[in-house]
């Protein structure tokens, strides 16, 4: 293999996990949407949308590092610019959801859903550039 055709094959596969990532922060955003906010709810609901929300921002977390990994994967690469916006929109995204909770406005929330739209588009246009290249 040559070192371009690795260094795409591992970019596809940094860019196919964060697509995983990101299709588990949709489901468990969808939770938290349909139990309510911690601050919304009482009882057992109140556990649930608390352990939820934690896995959601954990997972958030865990993309913005697997953000900066592609980045570094990245360089040197015709993918250099698209890892970068890749991470400056999870980024941005995550900021959105902590807004979200601060403020309890849907709006923050509203944003947060494009933003995980435009990451789901960016990386998955990344995964499928980068494995067109490894293959």
């Amino acid at each position: 293999m040559t070192k371009v055709t690795n260094q795409s094959s591992r970019i596809s596969k940094q860019a196919r996990d964060q697509l995983g990532g990101l299709t588990a922060m949709f489901l468990l955003g969808m939770g938290v949407n349909l139990i309510g906010l911690p601050s919304e709810t009482t009882g057992g609901a109140n556990t649930a949308t608390s352990i939820i929300l934690s896995l959601h921002v954990l997972i958030g977390l865990s993309l913005i590092a697997g953000s900066i990994v592609t980045v570094v994967r990245a360089r040197s690469s015709a993918f250099y610019t698209h890892a970068w916006v890749g991470l400056a929109t999870i980024f941005l995204t995550f900021v959105c959801g902590a807004m979200t909770v601060i403020t309890s406005s849907d709006w923050w929330s509203y944003v947060m859903s494009l933003g995980f739209i435009a990451n789901f588009w960016i990386y998955g246009a990344l995964f499928m550039k980068a494995r067109k290249v490894s293959q």
